[in-house]
């Protein structure tokens, strides 16, 4: 903390997390597919309402500062959203049941996922409040000064299932399918950077925050932001779930029955033995 004259500087940080849906590929050769239920997103419960903000309106004489009401600094925040990500892994260390296991669905005579994506987006904030406190030592006003915002695409893995010939013709077909549904992630994540980016300028050119301390009222900062980037993110996830829906169509399920039969029939004698 450091004092600059009427208005002073607080830095603080706020890290979070949340689980974006998973794109799942259920299909098992040569029985016929099913959508499977994609795991349900996981994000920051909605904040309580921030404190209350009095700001005068245009016309007539401002109301004389009080210790209930001190003057806020000016505002000229500085606001920037980054974003990370990574190329996803691939990986084949599981097998049908484990893949059921991780997306919560049950196995069935009639349906075997045989692959399936994740994606974690971690994030986290800096803001940097400039405050001012009546001049009768009450309450403080805090503003953002400058606001950073990080995106890391964390987790983001493709799982095919041990039981598909590794390399062959079904491989790189349900390879090619899962890797449609990494690029509607990486997509949203940059569609969402760009909603992010434009709800963060909007929210710091007006934001502001009263409290008896300091604490209290950058605390209020961090609530007020948290509610504004949510329909960002609400955004993200409707984006996502309504373009893996268009991937995992019953048409696209029957087509990845049908292909490189000699691989299929591999795959049917393994699932076959692992229900005997």
């Amino acid at each position: 903390m450091r004092g600059d004259g009427a208005a002073r500087v607080l830095s603080v940080a706020v890290v979070g997390a949340f689980l974006l849906a998973a794109a799942l590929l259920p299909a098992a050769a040569p029985v016929r597919a099913q959508p499977a239920a994609a795991t349900p997103p996981s994000v920051p419960a909605s904040p309580p309402a921030p404190p209350a903000v009095s700001v005068p309106r245009g016309g007539g004489t401002a109301p004389r500062q009080t210790a209930s009401a001190p003057a806020c600094p000016p505002r000229a925040p500085r606001v920037r959203v980054a974003f990370e990500d990574p190329e996803p892994r691939l990986l084949a260390d599981a097998d049908v049941d484990e893949l059921h296991n991780r997306s919560r669905e049950p196995r069935t005579p009639r349906l075997h996922h045989l692959a399936l994506t994740t994606s974690r987006v971690d994030w986290r904030s800096e803001i940097t409040a400039h405050y001012a406190r009546a001049p009768d030592g009450g309450p403080v006003c805090a503003v953002p000064g400058s606001v950073t915002l990080h995106l890391v695409h964390a987790e983001h893995v493709m799982r095919l299932a041990r039981e598909i010939p590794e390399g062959g013709c079904l491989w790189r077909e349900v390879l090619a399918h899962e890797r449609r549904h990494v690029a509607v992630n990486r997509r949203a994540l940059r569609n969402a950077a760009r909603r992010l980016e434009a709800a963060v300028e909007a929210w710091a050119a007006r934001a502001a925050a009263r409290a008896p301390d300091v604490e209290g009222a950058v605390a209020a900062l961090q609530e007020q932001l948290r509610r504004a980037i949510e329909p960002a993110l609400a955004a993200m996830r409707a984006e996502r779930e309504r373009e893996h829906r268009a991937i995992d169509t019953p048409a696209e399920y029957d087509r990845l029955s049908r292909v490189c039969p000699r691989d299929q029939a591999v795959l049917n004698e393994r699932l076959q033995q692992q229900e005997r």
